[in-house]
């Protein structure tokens, strides 16, 4: 296989392939949000002469350490302000391919979408289908929301940007832009499920997969963006009454905000927001049952159809502390956070005419004390197990016992990424009524009703 040549429409980009698949790195979906750029909406790319290298290795968004280094490891790459690119995954640039569009997830200030984790390239060989992984503003450069600087939820709007241009430009990738698939997990799952109830996402997706959103966290509301945004000025030493605010801020590093917002989180507003310091500002979703309500109403516009699923130990990603008061407590927050607004939020899509399909999660390692906890399911997804070998998730478990699962989790994906929908006997749809999950267990993986109560 030749090293192909892709004309999108800004120009030439030139990939590479790899083990059957061709792989294009870093390609770019809107200008540098650097400069002036900075807190501002992204800008279309502009059209560049001669062929754009996208073989080598590009950088994440800015961020810090994140908090689920415990049990996934560290995410050691370079990062850059200058991010917002796409990697691409595609067995054939000639062909009319299911798509797979991957928004990651990490509390909205860590993760990426082209890093080894989630690697497209195996999902993409398996599924014969285009995997794309999206790179977006996080943290505070992303989610920073405030009257005095800014008032746009850039990180959704940068995902949007993305969707955007797969619409325009898959097909010379050899996908079908009418077969669309956004998937994510946690933080990228409530992305999602925030585009769902925007208008200016409609006609950008036709399927869902949403892996542990915690739609129970709602949205900010402005006054909590305003909260945190002038924490973040303060240990900058800046302030949100200087007319210069904005000048000054674009003069700083990006090594200095990240600085401030660890001192933001950590200081003043990590725990009264839960851990969660940046989300969507958005008044009048903010709320766990206003952000369903939103979504539902976009879903049945878009006609979409929906996979949505949690794992059985979600907050065991979170807390190593396993004595009887705090096993309590973390099922109360994974009940509120992840189970019960999953539930609701697949008994409402179907009820207003999406097909939905919910699963349960269930397979833990031996030798984890993590259990089936939060992110566990993403190495099966992927088929990217080398890459996950130090996760300490996945202790014990034997080559064997994880490609046997791998097998499971990409043949259900890819079915519904290709056809969206199941086989009835493998998988029932979901509703209020009969409440069917697929439960992964790596054993029966079988379907069980499951019912979660609301406290």
């Amino acid at each position: 296989m030749s090293c192909p040549e892709v004309m999108t429409q800004t120009g030439l980009v030139r990939g590479f392939e790899c083990n059957g698949v061709f792989k294009f790195r870093g390609v770019p979906y809107c200008k540098p949000t650097t400069g002036e750029g900075r807190f501002k909406p992204a800008q279309a790319v502009e059209p560049w002469n001669g062929v754009l290298d996208c073989t080598k290795e590009t950088p994440i968004a800015p961020q810090g350490p994140s908090d689920l280094e415990g049990p996934m490891g560290p995410l050691n790459r370079r990062y850059d302000e200058d991010c917002l690119t796409l990697e691409i995954s595609t067995p054939n640039v000639n062909e009319k391919l299911p798509v797979a569009v991957w928004f990651h997830g990490g509390a909205n200030v860590s993760g990426a979408g082209n890093i080894d984790w989630y690697d497209g390239s195996e999902l993409a060989r398996q599924g014969h289908m285009v995997v794309v992984g999206v790179n977006f503003r996080i943290a505070a450069l992303g989610f920073l929301v405030h009257p005095a600087l800014n008032t746009d939820n850039l990180s959704i709007m940068d995902q949007i940007e993305a969707l955007r241009w797969v619409q325009k430009n898959i097909h010379a990738f050899g996908g079908d832009p009418d077969n669309v698939t956004v998937f994510g997990q946690s933080a990228g799952g409530n992305a999602i499920v925030h585009m769902m109830g925007l208008e200016e996402a409609d006609g950008l997706f036709q399927k869902a997969i949403l892996e542990s959103p915690s739609i129970g966290r709602g949205n900010h509301t402005m006054q909590d963006a305003i909260t945190v945004s002038e924490s973040i000025f303060k240990h900058l030493g800046l302030s949100a009454t200087d007319p210069q605010l904005g000048e000054k801020i674009r003069s700083k590093s990006v090594d200095e905000i990240l600085a401030a917002t660890d001192a933001c989180f950590k200081q003043d507003c990590g725990a009264k927001y839960a851990g969660m310091i940046f989300r969507p500002v958005k008044d009048e979703w903010h709320t766990t049952q206003a952000t369903i309500d939103a979504a539902v109403k976009g879903a049945a516009r878009k006609k979409l159809k929906i996979v949505i699923g949690t794992t059985a130990d979600e907050v065991h990603a979170f807390t190593l502390a396993r004595d009887p008061e705090s096993e309590k407590k973390s099922a109360a927050m994974q009940l509120a956070r992840y189970d019960w607004p999953a539930q609701e939020f697949a008994a409402r899509t179907q009820e207003a005419g999406c097909p939905t399909w919910k699963y349960r999660f269930m397979w833990k390692a031996p030798d984890s004390v993590y259990d089936s906890c939060h992110t566990i399911e993403l190495p099966f997804v992927f088929g990217t197990l080398k890459a996950w070998e130090n996760a300490a998730m996945l202790s014990g478990a034997t080559q064997e016992e994880m490609l046997r699962l791998q097998k499971t989790m990409q043949t259900l994906w890819i079915k519904f990424f290709k056809d969206g929908e199941f086989d009835e006997q493998c998988w029932p749809q979901f509703s209020r009524k009969h409440p069917v999950h697929k439960i992964i267990d790596n054993e029966e993986n079988g379907v069980s009703e499951v019912v979660f109560e609301q406290a």
